[in-house]
């Protein structure tokens, strides 16, 4: 059974938890954007290569109190108009493997990332065929986090799927 947008944003929610602020790298149409605004951070900011849907809302939570959903165009490779250490966590979603240059990525994502933030991956495994691209192992996922100087890495591949989830800290 694939690996469900639903199952992704619950894992995201265990994982991240509550914080100020999160970044979403390959944000597409900023929808989970939105949802990260709305139950994970007060802040919330997507970076998408393609800016088609550049755009800032407030969105309302359960609390009553609105949270910023921000999206950019930017490109993960030189997010140089983010500052260093501005975000609690990181997550990207079905997008590591669209990345021409996903050790540079990293090295940004690793930037940006306060220290002890959370970097959450949900992505495309090796041996996925819906598309022709780059997809990679689990084992060259851990590779590239260490390379990119995070700690506490832990990728697993999700059973019986072309699909995986990576955690890793600063």
């Amino acid at each position: 059974m694939p690996v469900e947008q639903e199952q992704i944003r619950a894992k995201i929610v265990a994982t991240v938890g509550r914080v100020d602020s999160v970044l979403d790298v390959g944000s597409g149409n900023c929808d989970l954007v939105r949802f990260l605004a709305r139950e994970v951070a007060r802040e919330a900011v997507g970076i998408d290569i393609n800016g088609h849907t550049a755009h800032e809302d407030l969105v309302p939570t359960s609390e009553g109190h609105p949270h910023t959903a921000r999206c950019l165009e930017m490109d993960a490779r030189d997010m140089a108009q983010l500052v260093d250490e501005r975000f609690d966590a990181v997550v990207s979603t079905h997008a590591l493997h669209e990345i021409a240059d996903p050790r540079a990525a990293l090295r940004e994502m690793r930037r940006v990332l306060k220290t002890d933030g959370i970097l959450f991956i949900a992505d495309f495994t090796e041996g996925e065929t819906r598309w022709d691209e780059n997809y990679f192992t689990p084992t060259d996922v851990d590779a590239m986090l260490r390379e990119a100087g995070f700690e506490d890495v832990d990728v697993q591949q999700v059973a019986g799927e072309h699909f995986m989830f990576a955690t890793a800290r600063k």
